[in-house]
């Protein structure tokens, strides 16, 4: 009777700690669920050293989704930190034209109340053209505002997944009209046309509107940074595609900030201050061509000018 009771205590205490022993994954599997549940730690992995069983799978399965939900929260953290750094620089590039429009019209209310409060005040030359040249700069600076929102806007679009109204077109026509508009651009520099004859019978699926935005940026950008030399627009085909190439003899890009020239109100330092614009227009830009299935290439050198390359998939050649 007394073997039968030790008997059972010694199975009792074996299967005790065997059952320990094979919980103790579990127990591993628990604890890291609870620390996910907290969101203290999501670098960490649970241990596995268990064999290929119904826990070992379990364990896998569970890394699996730590590693998923690391990479979400690391691109979630990114994205708000863009967002943040996008709307900190869209109020900054806003509050400087609304603090000029702000102080001119103090002014404009000072030198008036003044002139209104005192009947046999006389309105001298001086006090007009203090005037119109406080309404010069508010009318500046709201043009300035109304580029800005306008660009805020097509981006916000881009964010929003706007679908482009795309059909068949002629690129033949969209760069053609291009360089109609272009020659009205305020340009110190020659601007050259070459070749575009070869466009005539190229036709590519896209919205015509936006292609004309996607040129004109290019375009002006290239006479803006470019005070000597040329402009030069040129096409070419390759592999089923269509270039348009905007070249010029301008400033350059560091090759440091190629990288970093589509990204929103990225300026090159070499152009900062001295040449207007927010750097909405290459992410726009770049924008435009994604959702057209094209791509772009730039090649630049300092103080010898840049190259823009849009290639766009050819839909049929007549």
């Amino acid at each position: 009777m007394l073997s039968s009771i030790m008997v059972l205590a010694i199975a009792f205490l074996l299967g005790l700690l065997v059952s320990k022993r094979a919980l103790r994954p579990l127990h591993n599997v628990i604890h890291a669920s609870k620390r996910i549940e907290s969101g203290d730690d999501l670098k960490k992995r649970i241990p596995r050293d268990v064999p290929n069983d119904e826990i070992g799978l379990l364990t896998d399965t569970l890394n699996s989704m730590l590693v998923r939900l690391q990479e979400a929260y690391q691109h979630l953290n990114e994205a708000y930190d863009v967002q943040r750094r996008f709307v900190a620089d869209a109020s900054h590039e806003l509050r400087t034209p609304l603090t000029t429009i702000r102080g001119n019209g103090d002014l404009l209310k000072k030198l008036w109340s003044t002139i209104a409060s005192n009947p046999n005040h006389r309105l001298e030359a001086h006090h007009m053209d203090l005037s119109l040249e406080a309404i010069y700069d508010m009318n500046s600076e709201a043009e300035r505002m109304t580029r800005l929102i306008n660009d805020l806007l097509t981006l916000a679009r881009g964010d929003s997944d706007i679908v482009m109204d795309k059909k068949t077109i002629s690129i033949y026509s969209v760069v053609t009209e291009i360089v109609r508009k272009a020659n009205l651009l305020p340009r110190t520099v020659e601007w050259r046309v070459e070749n575009i004859e070869d466009l005539i019978p190229v036709q590519i699926h896209g919205d015509s509107d936006y292609l004309q935005q996607l040129l004109l940026i290019l375009i002006d950008n290239a006479f803006k940074y470019t005070s000597s030399g040329c402009v030069e627009l040129s096409s070419l085909q390759k592999d089923g595609n269509v270039g348009i190439r905007i070249s010029d003899t301008g400033i350059g890009i560091n090759s440091d900030e190629l990288s970093k020239i589509y990204e929103r109100f990225y300026r090159a330092d070499i152009s900062r201050g001295k040449t207007s614009g927010y750097g909405l227009g290459l992410s726009i830009a770049k924008w435009i061509i994604e959702e057209h299935a094209g791509s772009i290439e730039v090649s630049s050198k300092e103080k010898e000018g840049t190259t823009f390359i849009v290639w766009l998939p050819i839909l049929v050649l007549l």
